[in-house]
């Protein structure tokens, strides 16, 4: 075995200990957060009538919290940002920043949107963990499709929460916001498909899809999420376009596992 072909399996085996370390990261600190979660919508939403003063102690300690986390996380952010220009470990502070990013999220959640907002954090954050998991383990077309569908999802379970009631506009709001979306990742498929996976962006080239990117599923993909957002928001039975959401996602699941094989 010549030098050319150790020092190639020395970087892989190096770039796959590194992928493995984020994905415990990510798979660590989703656990605590969601435990930490279903903890507070234990004595968020389900008090009795002897714990009303715990109540709204809780209350004041998660409006401070949520600041206090979203400082802590641009602290973190700047420590990442440091320790990536020196060259040196980024997955500590990396891990802490978005723990802490999203610990400030969830209390805004229940700062603002009480229990809803709780369940919405408590589904989002298994979300984001698996979606991180696909980035790390499959090709970036499926992680486009699976944040395409997962926006889709989102849409669904909104836009039921919110039909005809108070939050009926924030699902309007979404559906818009999440089709802006799904329209952009589109063009930047466009962009891509004409320069081999490839995209130029403030004077930067990234390489976003691999050159044999099969760019008809990932129009599909568009397709199926804003069809799906549009039929949510105008009140379409959500069993049938939660079937259909995670049945086009299960598909895409088995294409991108057999091209991995």
């Amino acid at each position: 075995m010549d030098n050319n072909t150790k020092k190639k399996r020395a970087e892989k085996a190096r770039a796959e200990e590194a992928a493995l370390n984020r994905i415990l990261c990510w798979v660590a600190g989703g656990s605590v957060l969601e435990f930490l979660l279903l903890l507070l919508n234990r004595y968020w939403s389900h008090y009795t009538a002897g714990q009303i003063d715990f109540r709204v102690a809780l209350g004041t300690a998660v409006k401070i919290l949520a600041v206090a986390a979203l400082f802590c996380a641009a602290g973190a952010a700047y420590w990442w940002n440091n320790a990536r220009r020196n060259g040196r470990g980024s997955n500590l502070p990396g891990t802490l920043c978005l723990f802490m990013a999203g610990v400030s999220a969830s209390c805004f959640a229940a700062w603002f949107v009480s229990g809803t907002g709780l369940l919405l954090m408590s589904y989002a954050v298994p979300a984001v963990v698996v979606l991180a998991l696909i980035y790390y383990l499959y090709q970036h077309e499926f992680f486009l499709l699976a944040c395409q569908s997962v926006l889709a999802l989102l849409g669904i379970w909104i836009c039921d929460k919110g039909q005809g009631g108070s939050y009926q506009m924030l699902g309007y709001a979404y559906v818009v916001i999440a089709a802006a979306l799904v329209l952009i990742s589109a063009w930047l498929c466009r962009k891509a498909q004409g320069d081999q996976g490839r995209v130029e962006l403030g004077g930067k080239g990234w390489s976003l899809f691999s050159k044999d990117a099969n760019y008809a599923l990932l129009y599909a993909g568009a397709v199926v999420a804003l069809v799906t957002l549009i039929l949510a928001a105008i009140g379409i039975s959500q069993m049938i376009l939660y079937g259909a959401a995670v049945a086009w996602l299960l598909i895409m699941a088995v294409y991108y596992t057999v091209k991995l094989m």
